[in-house]
């Protein structure tokens, strides 16, 4: 895992990214297969029957070892950044790498508005779909990898937030209907830290339980959608924000856990205070856990407001500690 964070303040945007990568691998637990043999037996009265496709989803990406100094934190224009987290290569290419040759094949650099925002999404997310194909050519499963991308639009001041997600999946899931591998959603406006990649602890210290219920409601009324084929324009995000919003669904006490409102506001020295705090509260915490530690290392951490993007910390290399 990894520690992946946008904070939006009043006037720009503090981001912050770790730099371990997390080595898994994929793991097939004796207790798992022993449910699945079980389940099986009840289930075929002519006797066991191991199918390929089901053993292949009872395996688990599990971490296996950690390393440092994987870069997590990109300029994608002058007032776009790209934070990822997850698969740290697609198509046996780094992120990094990859991110570097779309800034070549698409030219992002311009406006920030929202039709412009827009199309840069779109064709970053028709760049990676393709690359994704490409992997899919030569390997059976993909991992999952997150790409936050921050849009800023100076003048009036506004930061927005996609989430563009490469699923985790296996060469048979793209034959099911509808299926897509790589999906974006916007962030809304009122979220103002956007957090990934971690054991979302930073994220029950903001939010409570509403942004379990934020990420959970949303999958619900989709998969009920799905199931009961109801087109996706009449449960659209207007629609489930209504529901996020219903005091008989979302509690006052959930709302007042939230404090939602106390994040509006911030200057961005704030921000980047904010964005260091919660990049610590990760990293301390984990040693706490029975997990191996996957966030730490060094911290890239960048701002954008009307001048631009820049870094602030951790994107230069600094005389080793050892004297010789």
């Amino acid at each position: 895992m990894t520690f992946i964070a946008s904070v939006i303040a009043k006037e720009g945007v503090a981001i912050i990214a770790d730099s371990l990568v997390t080595t898994s691998q994929p793991v097939l637990d004796y207790g798992t297969f022993q449910r699945y043999l079980i389940d099986q037996k009840k289930n075929n009265t002519n006797g066991v029957s191991l199918e390929a496709k089901d053993i292949a989803r009872l395996f688990k990406v599990k971490p296996s070892y950690t390393k440092d100094y994987e870069d997590k934190l990109y300029m994608y224009d002058k007032f776009t950044a790209i934070t990822t987290a997850g698969s740290a290569s697609i198509n046996n290419k780094r992120i990094k790498k990859l991110i570097l040759e779309a800034i070549r094949k698409l030219k992002p650099a311009g406006r920030n508005t929202d039709k412009n925002i827009k199309d840069k999404l779109d064709k970053l997310k028709g760049f990676i779909s393709q690359e994704v194909k490409k992997y899919f050519l030569k390997n059976a499963r993909i991992s999952e990898t997150i790409l936050l991308i921050t849009f800023y639009a100076p003048g009036n001041n506004k930061t927005t937030v996609y989430k563009l997600i490469v699923k985790s999946a296996i060469k048979e899931d793209f034959d099911e209907e509808g299926f897509e591998v790589v999906e974006a959603d916007v962030v809304p406006d009122h979220i103002k830290v956007v957090c990934d990649g971690q054991n979302r602890m930073a994220e029950r210290i903001l939010f409570g339980d509403f942004n379990a219920a934020f990420d959970l409601i949303p999958k619900i009324v989709m998969r009920v959608a799905k199931d009961f084929k109801i087109p996706d324009e009449k449960v659209d995000q207007e629609y489930w924000i209504t529901i996020l919003e219903d005091e008989n669904i979302i509690s006052e006490q959930m709302r007042a856990e939230a404090k939602i409102n106390k994040l509006t506001g911030l200057s961005l020295q704030q921000a980047v205070d904010l964005a260091n705090l919660l990049m610590k509260i990760e990293i301390d915490l984990q040693k706490y856990t029975e997990n191996i530690p996957t966030v730490g290392g060094v911290i890239k951490l960048a701002v954008i407001d009307d001048d631009g993007f820049r870094y602030v910390a951790g994107n230069t290399i600094v005389k080793h500690h050892d004297s010789y």
